[in-house]
């Protein structure tokens, strides 16, 4: 049956009988689920557990190894306490800066690295150099984790092994633990420690030339070295579900490891005059070029900044504005 509803050309409308038939051919399709049996969550990108998470973990990243060996070093070789002012200069003028500017172009962008570079292709390569940047980085510090490891179990032993010098190691070598009764240790002033012939000798396994080879892999220190990969592995493999839970250890351990050296260091035999010539100024050094690009490189070191490019990354994964959360 076909009405014209008032229209000249009937043909035009459609007939009762036709729309049923399109309607009986129309198949209405359930929306795709997920395997957890929910469509909401298609596409969803992870966040933070919550806001203290993504903290601690820009605080674990920024204070590290550098913290604890490499900023004292840099601070007693370029001035001591002088090194400080322009330190925190160049913190505050760029360090600070440029690490807030990364966290609000990774959090609006939702990119890594490497793409966020999409907003001025001509820079890309800065995202790539970046990533290759962090991937040595990350090969680094795991076989500085091997070592650690292995000194770590080696440390349970009644005696540290490399407190006493071995026979098979010279004439030269000088008992790193005080000895009342020094034997063969006459020629202490051309001497070398028996922390470092252990280190060269019994874990690196040097050779004295290189015409002997660079010898075979240790395999201890091949399974040191593995265990700190898998160790890598646990901390990542959920992305910022696993790595913001393990944040609050790597956030609070190296403060206790600062304090804990601080109060051995403040113990030892001379210790006052020790941190007195540390902390001393010398303004002398305040124009010396190099302290200058020392202090850049130690500010970008700390931050993590430029050479890594996980600011970008950790903001990507923040749900709220991190200007707010900062303030």
């Amino acid at each position: 049956m076909k009405k014209s509803y008032g229209v000249s050309n009937g043909g035009f409308v459609a007939s009762t009988d036709d729309l049923k038939a399109k309607k009986n051919s129309i198949q209405i399709s359930e929306p795709a689920q997920s395997e957890e049996g929910s469509s909401d969550n298609v596409g969803e990108r992870p966040t933070w557990g919550n806001s203290l998470e993504f903290l601690m973990s820009c605080i674990s990243m920024s204070v590290g190894l550098g913290n604890i060996w490499r900023f004292p070093f840099i601070a007693y070789e370029n001035g001591g306490g002088a090194f400080l002012i322009p330190y925190v200069i160049v913190l505050i003028v760029v360090g600070k800066p440029m690490y807030f500017v990364e966290m609000i172009l990774g959090q609006f962008s939702s990119r890594g690295s490497v793409k966020i570079w999409a907003i001025s292709p001509f820079f890309k390569g800065i995202g790539i150099g970046q990533m290759v940047g962090t991937c040595s980085v990350i090969s680094y510090y795991c076989s500085m984790i091997g070592l650690t490891l292995n000194y770590l179990f080696s440390s349970f032993q009644s005696e540290l092994p490399w407190s006493r010098c071995r026979e098979e190691w010279g004439d030269n070598c000088v008992d790193s633990k005080p000895n009342p009764n020094p034997i063969n240790q006459t020629n202490i002033t051309h001497g070398v420690s028996s922390s470092e012939l252990y280190f060269m000798k019994e874990i690196l396994k040097a050779k004295d030339q290189i015409d002997d080879g660079i010898g075979v892999p240790d395999w201890k220190l091949t399974l040191w070295l593995l265990l700190a990969w898998v160790m890598v592995f646990i901390v990542i493999c959920r992305g910022v579900k696993s790595s913001g839970k393990v944040a609050y250890f790597l956030a609070i351990f190296p403060y206790v490891v600062m304090i804990t050296l601080l109060i051995r260091a403040s113990t030892l035999e001379g210790s006052g005059e020790g941190i007195l010539y540390f902390l001393r100024p010398q303004f002398s050094e305040l124009l010396n070029p190099k302290l200058v690009c020392e202090k850049v490189v130690q500010e970008n070191f700390l931050l993590r900044l430029r050479a890594h490019g996980k600011i970008f990354w950790y903001t990507t994964y923040f749900p709220g504005g991190v200007l707010n959360f900062f303030r």
